[in-house]
């Protein structure tokens, strides 16, 4: 599932998430992410994405890599994830380029 966010300016939080037990390499995650992508681009006229990952979770970041997204910084004990607060990879990608 690929969710959008859009915030003032001008910009959107681009957002995937899976279930565990069906990841594997069929692609789905990055085509959802690619449609938001469009999405962002071609209907509400976006000017940059960004996303966030857990620092931990390589298969993620595949994704959001293979979309033409980069990291940028690191948002320490953002995310409280299985009992503990956890780190996460921001990344960003100017639409359109």
């Amino acid at each position: 599932m690929a969710t959008v966010a859009q915030n003032q300016g001008h910009a959107g939080h681009a957002g995937h998430a899976g279930h565990a037990g069906h990841a594997g390499h069929a692609g789905h995650a990055g085509h959802a992410v690619g449609l938001a992508l469009r999405v962002m681009t071609n209907e509400l006229g976006l000017h940059r994405a960004e996303a966030s990952t857990n620092l931990e979770n390589l298969p993620s970041q595949r994704v959001l890599r293979r979309n033409g997204f980069s990291p940028y910084g690191v948002a320490h004990s953002s995310t409280f994830l299985d009992g503990s607060w956890q780190d996460g990879l921001l990344w960003e990608r100017v639409l359109g380029d």
